[in-house]
């Protein structure tokens, strides 16, 4: 018995990208849990930077409970895509109009980035229920934290790359 696939088979596999239906769904299945795993995680940075931000800005953020922490998880996907639709064409004009320099062009991203965290920041220290901001310092302060660590991870990113036997991101 030959064990190739009869050839009316190979017709169906296209590029490696699975053909029968069970086979569809597990790598529906496998991408839908590897999306979940990112979204977990993330939510989980973001609840460890929120609860750093009302620990050491105790007077300028109050929490009513366990649910406030909830609705900024929810809230966090729409006031990013409202700060990337502020930020981005502002970039863009900006990089546009600037001379092509490289050192330009950084200064450029590190203060849209800086802008798009602590726009972030403000709408959800506004509109997410059961928070209580007296000042928009926490926001300043976790954006320009961030803006302080992008370096460190960029480095980290490319040690890894470098291990991995991959190449460095381009600049």
């Amino acid at each position: 018995m030959d064990a190739r696939p009869a050839p009316e088979d190979e017709d169906d596999v296209v590029d490696g990208e699975p053909s029968t239906p069970g086979d569809k769904r597990l790598a529906r299945a496998v991408v839908g849990g590897l999306l979940l795993l990112v979204t977990a995680l993330v939510g989980l940075v973001f609840l460890l930077v929120l609860l750093i931000t009302v620990a050491v800005f105790p007077e300028a953020v109050q929490l009513d409970g366990l649910t406030s922490l909830f609705w900024a998880l929810l809230l966090l996907a729409p006031c990013s895509v409202i700060a990337t639709a502020i930020t981005v064409p502002a970039r863009r004009f900006v990089r546009a109009t600037l001379a092509p320099s490289p050192t330009a062009a950084r200064a450029s991203d590190a203060a849209f980035a800086w802008l798009s965290a602590f726009l972030i920041g403000v709408m959800l220290l506004e509109w997410t229920p059961g928070v209580h901001a007296h000042s928009v310092l926490p926001a300043a302060a976790v954006a320009t934290v961030g803006l302080v660590l992008e370096p460190l991870a960029e480095r980290l990113g490319r040690s890894k790359a470098k291990e991995d036997g991959g190449s460095a991101p381009p600049h």
